[in-house]
């Protein structure tokens, strides 16, 4: 998260608390590349990114004082839920359903078995940016489900409950989401060779 050891500590908490701007810009400093990575998992445009990042500190530093400080880490994955929360609002405004995908739009090809161990070996030499661009090409809701599961590990009935669908709509949001992925890295893997 950031180069100095416990740079992210309660009295700088309770400096921002009473209103020291650079305190709030340490915070900041510190914690936007990592937040900027949370958002793009959800949101692909830049621009947007840009957007929903400001609406987060914005709510991040009103509502700092009903945080309770355990230590960096708590901070930071509050923090990140409130990325997370906005990055799906907006994405709730762009589209009337994104979480919901017709079937003609869910790759028709499953993976044979076997293959599934190929393609994590192929994926394993990716680097997080190539495999990061791969999930950012995912449709909206295959992205925000694949992220919600497979990163936040957030069960399908959680992400449910966050996304206002059925517990098995999620699940096959993600398997579709998997199968899509892993279509996009044989196309790579193709494109190389």
């Amino acid at each position: 998260m950031n180069k100095d050891s416990g740079a992210i500590n309660e009295k700088l908490v309770r400096d921002i608390m009473h209103g020291d701007s650079k305190a709030m810009r340490r915070l900041y400093d510190l914690t936007v590349s990592s937040m900027t990575a949370v958002c793009s998992r959800y949101v692909p445009n830049d621009d947007d990114v840009k957007d929903v990042l400001q609406d987060s500190y914005i709510k991040i530093f009103s509502n700092l004082s009903t945080f309770r400080y355990k230590d960096e880490s708590s901070l930071c994955s509050w923090m990140s839920r409130i990325v997370i929360n906005e990055s799906l609002q907006l994405l709730r405004r762009m589209k009337s359903n994104p979480f919901i995908m017709s079937l003609e739009d869910a790759p028709e090809n499953d993976i044979i078995e076997g293959e599934e161990t190929a393609l994590a070996a192929i994926a394993s030499k990716l680097d997080i940016g190539e495999m990061m661009k791969l999930v950012r090409q995912l449709p909206d809701g295959y992205r925000t489900v694949f992220n919600l599961f497979a990163i936040e590990q957030l069960p399908h009935r959680t992400i449910a409950s966050m996304l206002g669908i059925s517990e098995n709509t999620s699940a096959s949001q993600f398997h579709r989401a998997r199968k899509l992925l892993a279509q996009k890295i044989m196309d790579l893997k193709n494109s190389i060779t």
